[in-house]
């Protein structure tokens, strides 16, 4: 732990040095060392894929070779006149030997000598017939064996267990063909009656072992691999080496040991014969040549070890001076000084980090004076917002006190007036919040209506009409009165007419709630329309600042895009005005008692 605190303290240079030398130099020792073992290990397992390849390869061959043999024992089983043959009781004819020899003639001179003109691989053929002591055949250089029976072999019972399969047989003597036993592959089959599915005899036929060796004559036989084919018994039928045919696979295998590190057995087996492919590698001989490159190894190393030490060095160098003329400036940026520059023209993360440097003192430089801006506008901002709260309350108290000299000298409609305003004064500056409630938000508008009835003389009539179920929720403050200020300011113009507003307010299907403010003016134009909606501020002559644009965007910007403003308008018949909000309680704790007097 000692010994890694004083590395952490090091400078950085030092630090640099030391890591190039571990991940260079140290690395370089192992890679030497390993060098061998992997450079073998690659070349091994070249050498091992290659004979891989070899291996599928010669499946491939062989298993072409086996499906020609398996298809050459298929004609006979489809030959309708072999069928009948075989299926005939020569004892009810009355020529019984003038029949057989006509029939062997049919079978040796159509059936067998076509199938051996279709596959010239063909040794010889055979069929045991069932009704009859009789055998059909036909070979090359063949002496018939009149002795022998293969109903006892082995290889004859599999045949007849497996009845219509064709069963390929591995190495063995065929005895029947010829005065000395010969070694051959063989595929038999049962022969059986399409329609009674009666057995009528066995099908055998013979190639040549031989054909396997021209098959795979292009593997020469080399010193250091070892390649054989071995049967479903495992008994070899082909070997590059000379001697090992007929021979068992425990014999070639018994000089290699589990795990030998002188062999590598290379194994595959086909799937359509059944038989083994082996590629035995002996490794001494065969990776003789990749020792030497262990004096290389040792060559290469020590001079790495050199060229190392060099990089680390300059390396290590080239990075931290840079690095150290950096930290000088950033410590005087600490003590307050933004006037430094970083100087470095390089394109590497060191050059990346001192332009960022340069960019970030500048940025800190505005953004100090920025800040100090901001500040000088914040307490302008903050005079101004104390100086404009004050003409609100003196009208509002002063209006007091007009209402109750009003009130002295019995003067009841400017009692009214007085009082109406003062209410709306009171709406107006007695809470900064946003969010009033539906009662309070109506009971200004009744106030506000009252102040414009009397403004215009009475010139429109107002009704308004609230749900008792949606007094306690929430609305946004001022959200009605731009919309009954318009109407009142741009839609009674004329005298000719009684002019009507009705200020509607209730909840929807859906549980949200729905303002109708609707009046029979003059109508608005649809490109008029469209502007009044995106009207953010009012005149300066109104109650407030707010438009009805403004309105409709605050409604969404709180509520979302479902909810806003819809307005409809006739030229000559009126407006109607539709607000949809969502039903939301209002927070007692947001509900400020209303004051009279002074504020």
């Amino acid at each position: 732990m000692l010994k890694w605190k004083r590395f952490r303290d090091r400078s950085i240079r030092q630090k640099m040095f030391l890591t190039y030398a571990l991940l260079m130099i140290i690395p370089l020792l192992v890679i030497s060392i390993s060098f061998y073992t992997y450079a073998m290990s690659i070349f091994e397992t070249r050498i091992v894929k290659s004979f891989e390849e070899t291996n599928l390869q010669m499946i491939s061959t062989a298993d072409a070779f086996v499906n020609s043999m398996i298809k050459s024992s298929e004609q006979p089983f489809y030959d309708e006149n072999l069928m009948t043959i075989l299926a005939k009781d020569y004892s009810k004819s009355a020529y019984e030997t003038f029949e057989k020899s006509m029939d062997f003639r049919y079978i040796s001179d159509s059936v067998f000598k076509n199938l051996m003109t279709f596959n010239p691989s063909i040794d010889s053929i055979l069929i045991y017939p069932e009704n009859s002591p009789l055998i059909y055949r036909r070979g090359y250089n063949t002496t018939f064996n009149y002795k022998y029976t293969p109903v006892h072999e082995a290889w004859y019972q599999q045949i007849i267990n497996n009845m219509e399969k064709p069963v390929l047989l591995g190495l063995h003597e065929e005895k029947q063909m010829y005065s000395k036993p010969r070694r051959v592959l063989s595929v038999g089959r049962v022969l059986v009656d399409a329609d009674s599915y009666q057995k009528l005899g066995v099908l055998l036929v013979n190639f040549r072992v031989e054909q396997l060796e021209q098959l795979f004559s292009g593997l020469d036989n080399k010193r250091d691999v070892n390649q054989f084919i071995v049967d479903e018994k495992g008994t070899v039928i082909f070997s590059t080496t000379p001697g090992m045919m007929g021979t068992n696979l425990i014999q070639p295998l018994s000089q290699i040991q589990p795990n030998s590190k002188d062999y590598y057995v290379v194994r595959h087996e086909s799937k359509v014969s059944g038989w083994q492919f082996y590629s035995v590698i002996h490794r001494n001989q065969l990776f003789a040549e990749i020792n030497k490159l262990r004096d290389f190894t040792v060559l290469l190393f020590v001079l790495l070890v050199a060229i190392g030490f060099i990089i680390a060095f300059l390396v290590s160098g080239s990075i931290s001076n840079p690095i150290r003329r950096l930290n000088r400036l950033m410590r005087k940026v600490e003590k307050g000084n933004f006037n430094v520059v970083a100087h470095q023209d390089s394109l590497d993360e060191v050059g990346h980090l001192s332009r960022t440097f340069n960019r970030m003192t500048g940025e800190i430089k505005e953004l100090i004076e920025q800040i100090k801006l901001e500040e000088k506008k914040k307490r302008s901002a903050e005079l101004n917002a104390l100086q404009n709260q004050i003409n609100p309350h003196f009208i509002y108290n002063t209006l007091s006190v007009i209402k109750w000299m009003a009130q002295a000298q019995m003067a009841d409609n400017i009692t009214e007036a007085i009082d109406d305003m003062i209410k709306v004064l009171s709406f107006s500056t007695r809470s900064t919040q946003e969010f009033v409630s539906i009662k309070e938000e109506m009971e200004f508008i009744r106030n506000y209506v009252e102040l414009l009835q009397l403004r215009y003389y009475s010139v429109f009539d107002c009704k308004i009409d609230v749900a008792p179920d949606v007094m306690h929720y929430r609305t946004l403050k001022f959200m009605v009165q731009p919309f009954v200020e318009n109407a009142v300011f741009h839609a009674f113009v004329s005298h000719d007419r009684p002019y009507e507003l009705y200020i509607c307010v209730g909840k929807t299907d859906g549980d949200d709630i729905q303002f109708i403010i609707r009046d029979n003016g003059i109508g608005i134009r649809q490109e008029q329309l469209h502007h009044l909606l995106q009207q953010e501020w009012s005149d300066k002559e109104t109650m407030n600042s707010i438009g009805i644009g403004n309105v409709s965007r605050r409604l969404k910007l709180h509520y979302g895009e479902k909810y806003g403003v819809a307005m409809e308008s006739t030229v000559g018949e009126g407006t109607s005005v539709c607000i949809r909000i969502p039903a939301m309680e209002q927070d007692p704790t947001s509900i400020q008692p209303r004051k009279e007097g002074l504020i």
